[in-house]
């Protein structure tokens, strides 16, 4: 195969040699117009910045002149242009593999010898960014990755003559050396490094590459160039992975209103919303979302999470019942979310099936287990709850954490079997776990109070941080009313005690308290007697 060579795109690479054996140049109109003239610079200026909406513009830009027949050189240009973004596709999760289908389409009525062969197999060997397309389309990508492995170093003697001055040449190079970096390493060989004074375009693929991703390259390109939206996607999402939610969002609305089309960006926007737990704001990220890219599962579950706790059950599970037809991808969370609609639905039968599904996928989940408890509750099944909530318990400790729920409930399915002495340590461990729990809630709702959200925005946000902390609070005092009444149903007035004084701060719990209190002063003062 020849690799057809690159007309310069930009004026200041345009001195590259011809390599041996590869198509020759097409003339140009020797004596073009002004006006053509000015555009094919404005386009090949346009490409080495490098933007997305840069290459739209300069593709917009090649058409126009090659359906008019101004300029020959046009129509070659716009296939190049095409395979840069059949590349910014895959980084992008944009697209869904139109600009390569064009390219191919258009390379294919070009004179022999045009041929644009190892630049179709190394986009296809490029991996999707996967916030942006359906699980289907990254399995597509599974076969191109196997041709990867055996073709490489093919590939890359065909692009290296010319480069660094052929600019397509150049960026499909450090696709193949970023996607194979452990081969060409393997093989003894360096990847191709950037020369001093190449364009933004080298410079931006170069910055992206998974294994290396550039931040403060990143975010030099953007200073220089505000243009270059879609390097917020990749700032956004380092943000998002280091805990800096307001920041991540403020990338990612940016990278949006320059590229509105940009799925994983809006696809991390709901992941944000839902973290902070701005549930109506991350339902319409993840439903335009999968409006835009049906299949595409992270959304589709976000979707369902979302519906879920705003209490619309039936329409989160209609979502579940797609994403069971559609198979293989994340059934494990499937089966449990559908469970965990169909509970709150009364479907217990039909919620019990989906919760022992979910379990064959997710045998150590405690989240699973703990649903398997309150399911099995609802099916008056007490000894299987018990067991159930032991078990969710035991995963969630044997990880390092804690689950309040699943400990108060744990004792409290030994209390419906009175068995006191098992539930007051039940009882006593959740107390503090809910104590704890409500600090954290109190931290959250001061970085919420002293963010520079919206006013009305963070008022939303501080009430339901204020719902919170008074169900922790409450549960805390009955973990501690609780582990009181079962002391004191074995007879343990004195270990009774205090936690019955600790129940009686709160209000709500004050009165039953009270009266266990004086309970436990009668029993105290028969004993005496």
């Amino acid at each position: 195969m020849t690799a057809r060579v690159l007309r310069p795109l930009v004026l200041v690479l345009a001195a590259g040699a011809v390599a041996a054996g590869c198509a020759p140049k097409m003339r140009l109109d020797p004596s073009p117009g002004f006006a053509v003239t000015a555009d094919l610079a404005r386009a090949d200026a346009l490409v080495a910045r490098g933007c997305y909406n840069c290459l739209q513009d300069a593709l917009a830009i090649y058409e126009r002149l090659s359906a008019t027949g101004a300029a020959p050189a046009a129509g070659p240009r716009a296939i190049d242009v095409l395979l840069l973004l059949a590349l910014r596709e895959r980084e992008l999760g944009l697209g869904d593999g139109q600009a390569r289908a064009r390219a191919s389409a258009l390379a294919a009525r070009q004179p022999v010898p045009f041929d644009v062969g190892v630049y179709l197999d190394i986009a296809d060997a490029q991996a999707w960014h996967a916030s942006g397309v359906s699980r289907e389309r990254i399995d597509e990508s599974m076969q191109p990755l196997r041709k990867l492995a055996l073709s490489w170093q093919a590939w890359r003697t065909q692009l290296l003559p010319g480069v660094p001055a052929d600019l397509l040449r150049a960026t499909y190079l450090l696709s193949l050396d970023c996607s194979a970096g452990g081969l060409v390493r393997d093989a003894g060989l360096r990847p191709w490094q950037l020369p001093d004074g190449t364009p933004p375009l080298l410079r931006f693929r170069a910055a992206i590459c998974p294994t290396s991703l550039d931040g403060d390259a990143l975010r030099g390109l953007l200073e220089a160039d505000p243009a270059f939206a879609e390097i917020h996607l990749f700032l956004g999402e380092r943000a998002l992975a280091q805990g800096t939610l307001l920041t991540a969002e403020r990338h990612l609305l940016e990278a949006l209103a320059a590229i509105p089309a940009l799925a994983a960006a809006r696809l991390t926007l709901g992941h944000i919303c839902l973290a902070m737990e701005d549930i109506e704001a991350a339902l319409d990220a993840y439903h335009r979302v999968n409006a835009a890219v049906p299949g595409q599962r992270d959304a589709m579950l976000g979707e369902v999470k979302s519906l879920s706790y705003l209490g619309r059950h039936e329409e989160a599970v209609a979502i579940l019942d797609d994403m069971e037809r559609l198979g293989t991808w994340y059934m494990g969370d499937v089966y449990y979310w559908r469970a965990w609609n169909r509970h709150r639905l009364r479907q217990y039968d039909a919620a019990n099936d989906d919760v022992l599904a979910s379990r064959t996928r997710l045998p150590m989940d405690g989240q699973v287990d703990k649903l398997a408890g309150f399911i099995a509750l609802a099916r008056n099944e007490v000894p299987r709850a018990e067991a159930e909530f032991r078990a969710a318990v035991t995963h969630v400790e044997g990880r390092g954490g804690s689950d309040c729920e699943a400990t108060y409930y744990l004792g409290s399915t030994q209390v419906m079997q009175r068995k006191w002495a098992d539930a007051a340590p039940n009882f006593e461990k959740a107390g503090p776990c809910y104590e704890s729990a409500s600090q954290a809630l109190v931290r959250r709702k001061d970085m919420i109070a002293g963010s520079e959200l919206p006013e009305a925005r963070k008022a939303r946000l501080l009430a339901a941080k204020d719902r919170e902390i008074a169900g922790a609070r409450l549960q805390e005092a009955r973990s501690y009313f609780n582990a009181a009444a079962a002391h004191f149903n074995r007879g343990e007035t004195g270990a009774a005690r205090p936690f019955a004084e600790r129940a009686a701060t709160h209000p709500d719990l004050a009165p039953q308290a009270r009266a266990l209190l004086e309970s436990i002063d009668q029993a105290a003062k028969g004993k005496r007697h």
